[in-house]
């Protein structure tokens, strides 16, 4: 697969419509998403998916933790057909999106339900998330309703898959190398093959 991390300038001549073009070629991707806004977060709602507003990680206080709140440990579906079984929890440290309805989404990793985006990993943004909440969720990005790691399959046969992973730092080594708790290695790095091979 081709894999495009979205904190870097690109060439110009990766675009958009350069990029479907290539899966409609059978080619995979991986779209790697940072926390700022770039010009091809703006290609995820062709895949039915709606990035959290620039500069809003992802934060969690649960489980009771060291900070950074913004890393953050995310349990694996124990059983999901993209993924090996009993893998275990992942760290995961970027922004999340949300779904718009679609059948060729695969979501493969979701949100704890604890967390939620907002500018800052420091509670000043409580009051911001009281405020949506009551309005009904409006505007409230929280729960385990957002993705973090999301396919798409398109429809006609031999076109390409897309991967959406809301933050590279999943596929890193240090999140490979981490312990979840003492004793407990994450589930990174069988985490990344898994959903690499799909890709």
């Amino acid at each position: 697969p081709i894999s495009l991390f979205c904190t870097l300038a690109y060439a110009q001549d990766i675009t958009p419509q350069v990029l479907v073009d290539l899966l409609s070629k059978n080619v995979n991707i991986i779209f790697a998403l940072s926390t700022t806004q770039t010009p091809l977060m703006s290609l995820a709602a062709e895949f039915s998916l709606i990035p959290a507003p620039p500069n809003t990680p992802l934060i969690s206080h649960f489980p009771k933790r060291e900070p950074p709140f913004t890393t953050i440990p995310v349990s694996v579906p124990a059983s999901h057909p993209v993924l090996t079984s009993k893998i275990p929890p992942v760290l995961f440290s970027g922004a999340p999106h949300a779904y718009s309805p679609s059948p060729l989404l695969v979501p493969i990793l979701n949100a704890p339900p604890e967390s939620f985006a907002a500018e800052s990993d420091s509670d000043s943004s409580a009051d911001a998330i009281v405020d949506a909440a009551d309005r009904g969720g409006e505007g409230l990005w929280a729960g385990s309703q957002l993705g973090l790691v999301t396919g798409f399959q398109l429809a006609r046969p031999g076109h390409g898959r897309a991967l959406w992973v809301g933050g590279v730092s999943i596929f890193g080594d240090e999140f490979a190398n981490a312990e979840i708790s003492p004793g407990q290695p994450s589930g990174n790095k069988f985490f990344a093959q898994d959903i690499s091979a799909w890709t």
